[in-house]
């Protein structure tokens, strides 16, 4: 008898709720399910169908200070993706939202003297405005980039996080500015959506596939642009509100999070945890005490920066396995390659193929 080919083998199932705190705790403003919701009834959907069994209901979305996971979010995301069936949904749950939505923190903006201010407070606070992926900003000459990392490798709904992250900042900045801005690019990593021609509509600027990392360029003159709903007195009341409104958890994941961004900006040349505890003026005990009452380490989260790096790339770039290994910081690919086993179970040329 023929022996049966053994298929083959596939990435271990990531279970990110049992090693990732911030993956399973309720911490995180519901905006995007909140407008998720608006959209699907609009569209004649059943609402409630979307939160069931979640641990929360439509109505509880617009509760005060009510705060969800990861998990409870990313769940309805793809539940809202199989019972609209619009690929281009992360779009329409973006350009929904105003500088309302978003709460104190687009009040805080508001107040603000300049957009550069505004993204600053946008930036820094952005859990409170709901961001369920990582958002920085970095200068490139004359131009300014914010720069958009998912936040766990989740591809089943990446793509509606990118977008619904970029369309809601542009329509966000619009709001502040007016309707004359537009962005100076935008670089994708994924490749075109059957939906491709409505980000035209949207963004009115070039639109790049396939690239290295997610980014909405601008120019930097943009950040000088004044607000008129600019008030210097209400800009420190607001971001007093803003810290108060913030949770013991909350300084948890902000702690993980500006340690997970200095790793992520410097995959090539690791920061040490003493230079980034220097740059948060602490100590580097203090720090690593920190992040283990927090129930992180510091190899733990550059590991998952690695990783969810790594996969990113392998999935929608063409960049060799040795192009990759050199982006998420390994001088020796066969290191990379151990580690990638170690991590996923499989090779990286598995997961590509």
């Amino acid at each position: 008898m023929k022996p049966t080919a053994k298929p083959a083998a596939k990435p271990a199932a990531a279970k990110p709720e049992r090693i990732d705190p911030r993956y399973s705790t309720a911490s995180i403003n519901p905006l995007t399910p909140r407008y998720l919701s608006i959209v699907a009834h609009e569209r004649g959907h059943d609402t409630a169908s979307l939160c069931r069994g979640l641990g929360f209901s439509a109505e509880d979305l617009n509760q005060p200070n009510f705060k969800i996971s990861y998990r409870q979010g990313s769940m309805m995301i793809r539940r809202g993706q199989k019972l609209i069936g619009d690929t281009g949904l992360g779009l329409a749950v973006g350009s929904r939202q105003t500088l309302v939505s978003w709460g104190l923190v687009g009040f805080g903006m508001m107040t603000c003297a300049t957009l550069g201010e505004a993204s600053e407070i946008g930036i820094h606070y952005q859990k409170g405005a709901g961001s369920l992926i990582h958002i920085a900003m970095e200068l490139r000459g004359q131009q300014v980039a914010i720069v958009a990392d998912p936040q766990f490798y989740d591809p089943d709904i990446e793509m509606f996080l990118i977008e619904e992250a970029f369309s809601s900042m542009v329509n966000i900045v619009r709001h502040l500015v007016g309707p004359q801005f537009t962005p100076a690019a935008i670089e994708l990593v994924y490749q075109p959506p059957p939906h491709a021609a409505i980000y035209d509509t949207i963004f009115r600027c070039p639109v790049r596939f396939g690239c290295s990392r997610n980014r909405l360029i601008t120019d930097v003159n943009w950040m000088n642009y004044p607000l008129p709903t600019h008030d210097a007195l209400v800009a420190k009341t607001a971001i007093k509100l803003i810290e108060e409104n913030l949770t013991v958890e909350q300084e948890k994941v902000d702690l993980s999070t500006t340690i997970e961004r200095a790793i992520r900006d410097n995959l090539k040349d690791l920061p040490s945890l003493q230079s980034i505890a220097a740059t948060l003026n602490i100590g580097e005990r203090t720090l690593r005490r920190r992040l283990n009452d927090a129930g992180f380490s510091y190899q733990g989260l550059l590991e998952s920066v690695r990783k969810s790096r790594a996969l990113e790339l392998l999935s929608h770039s063409k960049f060799s396995v040795a192009d990759v290994a050199a982006e998420t910081g390994f001088k020796d690919v066969r290191n990379f390659r151990r580690a990638f086993k170690r991590w996923t179970g499989v090779a990286p040329t598995e997961i590509r193929e």
